[in-house]
């Protein structure tokens, strides 16, 4: 008796697993590639800031006086932020005010020869070269005395530290009281002209922007969104993967320095080739697809692309209209593995 009940199990065991491969098969579930509008936005923070910034610096040696801007601090074209006064900066004053007296009064002094010379010459007691000779003297004196004056008023201006152009506080790397040398960082202003949006991306996000994308920054104390634009973008020397991306404000719209954010970019939404995400199987690092026909399924090696709502564009590898496997995928892709498994000797 336990024999028959042995054979009838085994029979309709051999009886399932026989017809279970129609069954398996007739389960697939498959649809075909098709053209879709794939929409992907991309989001980053961002901030405000001039193409380059202004460094003011320390012309000369001096101790800062009169230094009271701070980080944040709004400043005009020409406005006087600091001045450099001293022991060093009276001392080259004083030189610099003696070079002046004495090419006055070496002018002075060639001016009176010049006269004599030329009077003498008129009651022909003198010679042409003698008036020559005092008339390049007097030039010499006189060309002297203007570099004396240009080198003066020069040096007025090295010891006030002025903005060259308007803009936004930074940084402010000084104190005022504090004793500095020449070529000494004191304050960085951040030009309000030629102002962009600049956000760093990472990723599959970097590989997404292209010159001429647009979006929108939105200022994180809630202002009004500001249309943007990409204008130029360059990967990192010092951090790999990063993108540094640079967009301008569209026309009618204007930037505020220092401000922070995010922006939002949206990549066009043409239609491409697309398959549902669950068609994609990834084996052996490389990125698979099941094509379904009348034989049953093959595998297909493809290229992804954008993925948005549930559907994968595919770059290269497929036609449309071909069926792929859209679900247990991964399953069907594997079902075989017995036969191409080698067991470790």
């Amino acid at each position: 008796m336990k024999s028959i009940h042995l054979f009838v199990i085994y029979a309709i065991a051999c009886a399932w697993y026989t017809a279970a491969p129609g069954a398996f098969a007739q389960d697939v579930v498959t649809l075909p590639a098709v053209e879709k509008r794939i929409v992907v936005k991309v989001s980053a923070p961002a901030h405000v800031q001039a193409v380059s910034n202004a460094v003011l610096s320390a012309p000369t040696a001096g101790i800062v006086t009169g230094l009271r801007v701070t980080p944040g601090e709004t400043v005009r074209a020409g406005q006087t932020i600091a001045r450099l006064t001293g022991p060093s900066v009276m001392s080259e004053k004083a030189r610099l005010a003696a070079d002046l007296r004495t090419a006055r009064i070496r002018v002075s002094a060639a001016t009176q020869a010049a006269a004599i010379e030329q009077q003498k010459f008129d009651d022909q007691l003198s010679t042409r070269d003698a008036v020559a000779r005092v008339r390049a003297e007097l030039d010499a004196a006189r060309q002297q005395l203007v570099a004396a004056q240009s080198t003066a008023q020069g040096y007025t201006g090295l010891a006030t530290i002025a903005v060259s152009e308007p803009g936004v506080v930074t940084t402010v790397s000084a104190a005022d009281g504090q004793y500095v040398s020449a070529g000494q960082p004191l304050v960085t202003v951040s030009s309000s002209r030629d102002l962009h949006v600049v956000a760093n991306l990472y990723g599959s996000d970097a590989a997404l922007v292209a010159v001429g994308m647009k979006g929108a920054f939105l200022s994180e104390r809630g202002d009004a969104p500001i249309y943007v634009v990409v204008k130029r973008t360059s990967w990192s020397v010092a951090t790999p993967g990063q993108l540094e991306v640079w967009l301008s404000p569209v026309e009618g719209s204007s930037l505020e320095p220092g401000s922070v954010g995010t922006i939002s970019l949206s990549a066009p939404d043409e239609k491409h080739l697309a398959v549902p995400s669950t068609a994609l199987v990834l084996d052996g690092g490389e990125w698979w697809v099941l094509v379904h026909d009348k034989a049953g399924n093959h595998r297909r090696h493809v290229a992804p692309g954008l993925a948005y709502g549930g559907w994968t564009s595919i770059r290269g590898g497929l036609s449309s209209g071909e069926l792929v496997v859209t679900q247990d995928a991964y399953l069907f892709f594997h079902q075989d593995f017995s036969t191409r498994y080698q067991q470790a000797d």
